[in-house]
């Protein structure tokens, strides 16, 4: 009921607190960063809000202030990280328990991008297979299975059923990406959802893990490029496999804020040269 009164509690929480002022720090100290820039065109989002502010200065009633940059850049860093993180935990999970599919997307690497060239996202596009690998990923172990909180602005309809004004909805994501009749097999790992019979990826328009419409999420672009440069690096790299004695995969969420894989340990091995030992969790 007070939750300002946490702030003034003893407990564990306080790091939590103290882990926040740090990055509201760190991100202080780069719009002071951009203020010190010699003008010129916006290069990035800080710069394009610093912009946006000055442009609005005589306008009453603007939100545009330093204090809400600092809380939207601190918004999409920690909603990306997690999520982000969370997703690749899962791809690994799923290259050790489908080694045939680690081998294809390897070999599709190799194939494609050969020993001495470097990964850009613009390889996706002769990548089909890996990316297909990773969007079922995606797919089948959505991190955010219920999309954000939201209030209908107005009255509407839905399916026949009214939906008054200032009504709190919760979009099912999972509803979409476990439909049966949007997937061939909604409950198995299967990089097929993604591709044509020739092999071409294709795009699917129930593939829903970043929500959809005008609230989105906003950081969509940015989160598929990193898993996409990430998992191909190390797709690239390594080869994934358990380690000798392992009592095998836990495929069980921890539900928390994000659907988290359990604690466990794989080991990645340089392709071709000596195993090391990587733990997810």
């Amino acid at each position: 009921m007070f939750p300002w009164a946490l702030r003034h509690l003893p407990g564990p929480h306080q790091e939590l607190f103290r882990h926040q002022e740090a990055v509201r720090g760190f991100i202080h100290q780069e719009i002071l960063r951009h203020k010190l820039m010699v003008p010129d065109a916006p290069r990035d989002f800080i710069s394009c809000y610093l912009a946006q502010i000055t442009k609005a200065q005589d306008d009453p009633v603007s939100t545009f202030s330093e204090e809400n940059l600092i809380q939207v850049v601190t918004d999409l860093f920690l909603g990306g990280t997690d999520t982000t993180a969370t997703t690749l935990h899962w791809a690994l999970i799923y290259m050790v328990q489908h080694g045939a599919i680690q081998e294809r997307v390897q070999q599709e690497l190799d194939s494609v991008l050969g020993t001495g060239q470097g990964i850009c996202y613009q390889d996706r596009e002769r990548l089909p297979y890996t990316r297909a690998v990773l969007h079922e990923v995606q797919r089948l172990s959505s991190v955010v299975a219920v999309g954000a909180v939201r209030q209908c602005v107005t009255s509407t309809r839905v399916h026949g059923h009214h939906v008054p004004k200032g009504t709190i909805v919760l979009p099912n994501l999972a509803s979409v990406l476990y439909d049966p009749k949007c997937w061939e097999t909604p409950r198995e790992f299967n990089p097929s959802h993604f591709l044509d019979r020739e092999g071409n990826f294709v795009t699917h328009e129930a593939f829903l893990p970043f929500s959809a419409g005008h609230r989105m999420c906003p950081g969509d672009q940015l989160a598929r490029m990193e898993l996409f440069l990430m998992f191909a690096t190390l797709l690239r790299t390594f080869r994934f496999q358990l380690p000798v004695g392992s009592p095998g995969l836990r495929l069980e969420y921890i539900f928390g804020g994000t659907l988290q894989p359990q604690p466990q340990q794989i080991c990645a091995v340089p392709r071709l040269i000596q195993e090391d030992l990587y733990e997810v969790g």
